[in-house]
């Protein structure tokens, strides 16, 4: 993603954490800050962190601080909506409220609209659920991730104080918030994947990566540098590298040959990312 790309989506990201916040001094609603939970985790993936700090520990304490409290918001609006005697914890029916609400999610959906593009064209031929499962730029799949949930959980809130708003029924009430409760579950469930995934990736043994080395140099790479060789699962390997090929060389050729021998090589590696720079 580029620099300007991403000050853009960190400025509209603020932008919507403060109108959140606005809305949540005039509403007290515990839903609200769900979603500034969320924006804010969105904001975090694009502050580059410091190059000696592993990834992990970049990322893994702000998007379980999300997750924890965007699921505390969704349980407390489950429980409230199954207590006859609790009030449902709708967005109050204050103008100021609902219109910091739709500030945030118009700023929200401007960044996500940024960020989604520098995606598309990172992404290349690959399809989006492999970008967003499996691409090794952890940092990248969740910002697209973020962006997109947090303006779908603001719009979800947005709704629910709508209808709060329209008639304070008790079964328009708990619609309004079970959808919530929903948008927020979904966003949650997404993070709980890739934090696994951040908790578990471990190096691939020393035979793995001899074997990719080997594969690459049987297929006429001339340099291979930042190598990374990781297990998803038991028997799934991913496998980056910034590769060396010919000058005069064809490269998505060179990079289809490469990837065929690693496998033929290493058959666990089933996800691939060569970065290729040509060499004289």
């Amino acid at each position: 993603m580029g620099m300007t790309a991403r000050r853009v989506a960190i400025g509209g990201g603020l932008s919507a954490v403060a109108l959140l916040g606005l809305a949540y001094a005039r509403t007290a609603a515990t839903m609200v800050l769900a979603v500034v939970a969320l924006a804010v985790a969105g904001i975090v993936t694009l502050v580059p962190g410091p190059d000696q700090a592993p990834r992990r520990d970049r990322l893994l304490l702000p998007l379980a601080a999300s997750v924890a409290l965007s699921t505390l918001a969704a349980l407390s609006v489950v429980w409230a909506a199954v207590t006859p005697e609790g009030p449902i914890p709708c967005v109050g029916p204050s103008s100021a409220a609902r219109l910091g609400l739709a500030a945030a999610f118009v700023a929200q959906g401007a960044a996500a609209v940024v960020v989604v593009r520098a995606a598309n064209r990172d992404r290349g031929a690959a399809s989006w659920r492999a970008y967003l499962r499996h691409n090794p730029r952890l940092r990248a799949s969740l910002a697209v991730a973020l962006h997109l949930a947090a303006p779908a959980a603001t719009l979800a809130v947005l709704a629910g104080a709508t209808a709060c708003h329209l008639s304070h029924t008790r079964l328009l009430d708990t619609l309004a918030a079970g959808t919530v409760a929903a948008a927020i579950a979904g966003v949650d469930l997404f993070l709980a994947v890739r934090l696994a995934g951040l908790v578990t990736l471990a190096p691939a043994r020393a035979v793995d990566t001899d074997g990719i080395e080997l594969a690459l140099l049987a297929a006429d790479i001339r340099s291979i540098t930042q190598l990374s060789v990781v297990h998803l699962t038991h028997d799934e390997l991913m496998v980056t590298a910034r590769v060396g090929v010919p000058a005069g060389a064809d490269v998505a050729a060179a990079l289809h040959e490469a990837r065929a021998h690693i496998r033929d090589f290493v058959p666990t590696a089933r996800h691939i990312y060569l970065q290729p720079h040509l060499q004289g």
